[in-house]
């Protein structure tokens, strides 16, 4: 089963250190984002980019609130401690 992030993508992200999470959107993706950093990880959001099988069952609507509106959460544990870090 895929992903949904391109492969070369998600293995140039792990090597540099980050974890990837889950994918959301709205509140839910802010509400985990704060509470990551709250936590004292570094985010990273990636657009979502979902292939055809994903897709399917989509019409036009959902394809373009999927594609354009959610976002994968990456994290890694913070390499310095800034006061802006989770701004």
């Amino acid at each position: 089963m895929s992903t949904g992030i391109p492969q070369g993508r998600d293995i140039q992200l792990q090597e540099q250190g980050w974890t990837r999470r889950f994918t959301a959107m709205g509140r839910r993706l802010n509400d985990a984002v704060e509470l990551y950093c709250q936590l004292g990880f570094e985010t990273l959001l990636e657009p979502v980019e979902l292939d055809e099988e994903h897709l399917s069952g989509a019409d036009g609507c959902e394809r373009c609130i999927i594609t354009t509106l959610a976002r994968t959460i990456y994290t890694r544990p913070h390499r310095m401690v800034s006061a802006d870090a989770c701004s």
